[in-house]
């Protein structure tokens, strides 16, 4: 009848019932209904297309071949299927809670040793002559193991019905903390019955957030609103602007159980939760302090293969804090309880979360000048594993550079000029090895290349150009590119320098590559040695401290000084003039 949010929004629970030949006399039977929905076919009804029809025919397969070794089962008559629109099968037969599923959503049914009752075949039960046809994956990221999957799309209001439903089948009574959390860590440790629950995660940019954000209303510019956390002065974040998942705060919609497992922010930023409404939510923290433990810990509790164990944490696998203790692991607990409760978690920390009932919580990032020494390492590893960045550090660090440099004493231009220093030195040293492998072609953003509009009037720029002012992903590390790229030009690819240089070895040719640069060698040393000296008080750039900040603030602005008049935009860019130039030249040479 088109799943459970088609049925609830036309209100189809009564004609469902009917068709089920529930009598309408019948006590609650719509409350029933719904509870026996949340108990057998919750977890079938998450299921993608392909995986219904994955999951039909290993069932189709099991009952032909129970057919063919004790015939016909029970109701199902060479013409049953035919005359029943609804076979009806007991919901349990003869199994302990039902079908047990040995991977929780996804997997094979599990076999049980519990034997059938007297006159009653089971029908789930999986036989073991064919279960040595398909082996078993042992493999810990296997399909054997996962337990968290994207779900479909549902309104609130049903998101709430269902989140009640399942308490109810859970619960007698209004639980306590204690009692769920028991009952929770009992599931997991114990695997003796499966039970799926739904969590959500919402874009308040797009459908709202929870705090006040028209002008008119008292709260809307306090600076606890996570809509106006992010732009205080002093996250470094607001330096980004809106970026969805970092700056732009997500609600977080959860039910009994629904479970954060451990994990940390990918980029180690710190971020700051409020509960605006609901049950309370559990926090379990591992400070970032116990990273190197916890790698070997988890290594070997989940008898990884290689595989780093901080690695295999963060692929959702939840570990009771009761054994990581057990292990020497600090692990703090603390109840985010009811509403207008705040949580800090502070960055690179391993953090659980489990909720209590139905709930709905905000989050969003913010970083202090302190972090961007973590940043720009995590940055590193995250290019290195190829892993997409949802924000460029280059980027933070420049914007960061002029916003900052204005201000006299600044203690963020000590912490950001040592970072700044080393950028420069890479950027620098990887165009010139790409110089020197032979990319001579090369033009700055938003630049045209009028080139060949000299040559034939009738050829229009080409269609990356368009796409050339804004950040692009390297194909290969998905690193997001702020400074400069390389492109292919004829098949719109996009390199970083570092893969590029990569590329360039393997084909031993630069043909059809072109480099593509936001500021030039002169721009990038002037505003690092400036932001260096500055740093240092031996910043002798200029006289006149107003015109020094103008120097800075215009260093990566305005266009490097013209010496003559350029036609083309594309420069052939000899290696000479690259090595010419000293990494240690001062800013009021530069000037």
């Amino acid at each position: 009848m088109g799943g459970m949010q088609q049925v609830t929004d036309l209100k189809k629970w009564n004609k469902l019932a009917d068709m089920l030949r529930i009598p309408k006399t019948a006590q609650d039977r719509l409350a029933k209904l719904q509870e026996a929905y949340c108990q057998y076919l919750l977890s079938y009804d998450s299921l993608s297309p392909e995986e219904h029809k994955k999951l039909e025919k290993e069932v189709l397969q099991e009952k032909e071949n129970l057919e063919k070794k004790k015939g016909p089962l029970e109701g199902q008559a060479e013409n049953a299927y035919r005359l029943h629109l609804l076979p009806r099968y007991e919901p349990k037969n003869g199994l302990i809670n039902g079908v047990v599923h040995r991977n929780g959503l996804r997997g094979k049914l599990k076999e049980m040793d519990v034997p059938p009752k007297n006159g009653r075949r089971r029908l789930f039960t999986l036989e073991k002559e064919y279960t040595e046809e398909e082996p078993e994956d042992k493999s810990l990221l296997g399909d054997l193991h996962k337990c968290i999957y994207k779900g479909r799309s549902m309104s609130l209001t049903t998101f709430f019905r269902t989140a009640r439903n399942v308490m109810n089948m859970c619960f007698n009574k209004e639980p306590t903390v204690a009692e769920v959390e028991q009952e929770y860590w009992h599931i997991v440790d114990q695997k003796s019955c499966h039970v799926a629950v739904h969590c959500g995660k919402v874009d308040t940019n797009t459908h709202g957030s929870g705090f006040p954000v028209a002008k008119a209303e008292p709260f809307s510019r306090h600076g606890w609103n996570l809509t106006v956390l992010p732009n205080n002065s002093g996250s470094i974040l607001r330096h980004l602007g809106a970026v969805p998942g970092v700056t732009i705060p997500w609600l977080n919609i959860g039910m009994v159980f629904s479970t954060s497992c451990w994990s940390r922010d990918q980029n180690h930023l710190p971020y700051i939760d409020y509960l605006h409404t609901g049950a309370d939510c559990i926090w379990y923290c591992i400070p970032a302090e116990e990273e190197s433990k916890l790698d070997k810990v988890v290594h070997t509790l989940l008898q990884a293969n290689g595989t780093p164990g901080l690695q295999m944490l963060e692929s959702n696998v939840m570990i009771s804090p009761e054994v990581l203790c057990k292990e020497g692991i600090k692990v703090h607990r603390t109840v985010q309880q009811q509403s207008g409760q705040f949580v800090v978690c502070f960055p690179g920390s391993f953090v659980s979360k489990v909720c209590c009932g139905y709930s709905v919580s905000e989050t969003v990032h913010f970083a202090t000048t302190q972090w961007t020494s973590m940043g720009f390492k995590t940055a590193k590893e995250m290019k290195r594993r190829h892993i997409a960045k949802p924000f460029s550090m280059e980027k933070l660090l420049y914007q960061i550079a002029t916003a900052e440099a204005k201000k006299e004493n600044s203690p963020t231009l000590g912490i950001i000029s040592t970072l700044l220093g080393e950028l420069r030195d890479t950027e620098l040293r990887q165009r010139k090895e790409l110089f020197e492998a032979g990319l001579h072609s090369s033009a700055r953003y938003g630049s045209h290349d009028t080139s060949n509009s000299i040559v034939d009037g009738k050829k229009k720029p080409r269609k990356w150009l368009q796409l050339e002012t804004s950040e692009r992903r390297c194909q290969i590390c998905q690193h997001l590119c702020y400074l400069s790229m390389v492109v292919q030009e004829n098949e719109n690819v996009v390199f970083c320098l570092e893969c590029a240089l990569r590329h360039v070895e393997k084909q031993k040719s630069c043909r059809g590559l072109k480099l593509m640069y936001r500021y030039d060698e002169e721009q990038i040393i002037s505003l690092v040695n400036q932001i260096c000296g500055k740093a240092s008080g031996k910043n002798n750039c200029s006289s006149d401290d107003n015109d020094n900040n103008d120097n800075i603030e215009n260093c990566l602005t305005k266009s490097t000084p013209k010496r003559g008049p350029r036609k083309r935009a594309t420069l052939d860019v000899p290696s000479s003039r690259l090595s010419s130039v000293s990494l240690s030249k001062s800013a009021s040479n530069s000037s």
